[in-house]
């Protein structure tokens, strides 16, 4: 269910919220696919919310979220976010199967 969620808001460019570690997030997700270890990862920038480590800074932040460990996902309406592309976390995704972006760095 979350990962036809997330393909759907990658698609049609929708931030979400849902809760991950037990903090609600606020996000835009990117980029869907799998790990070369055959997890399912999914690449977001986080602009709302908590997390574990602390605040969330006020800029926001590029997130990887376990599909399987993301609970309540839902579109909220907010405007599509993203942070520099300098700190997008690359070489996570070694088989993509959604990229908002449409190049090819989150890839292995």
């Amino acid at each position: 269910m979350s990962y036809e969620i997330l393909k759907r808001a990658i698609e049609a460019r929708q931030s979400l919220t849902g809760v991950y570690d037990n903090y609600l997030r606020c996000f835009s997700p990117r980029v869907l696919g799998k790990t070369q270890l055959g997890n399912r990862p999914v690449v977001g920038f986080q602009y709302g919310g908590g997390r574990p480590d602390g605040m969330l800074p006020p800029e926001g932040a590029w997130c990887v979220f376990v599909i399987d460990r993301l609970r309540r996902l839902e579109p909220n309406g907010e405007k599509w976010a993203t942070g520099p592309l300098e700190s997008k976390p690359s070489g996570l995704i070694a088989e993509g199967d959604v990229d908002s972006s449409g190049d090819e760095s989150m890839r292995a």
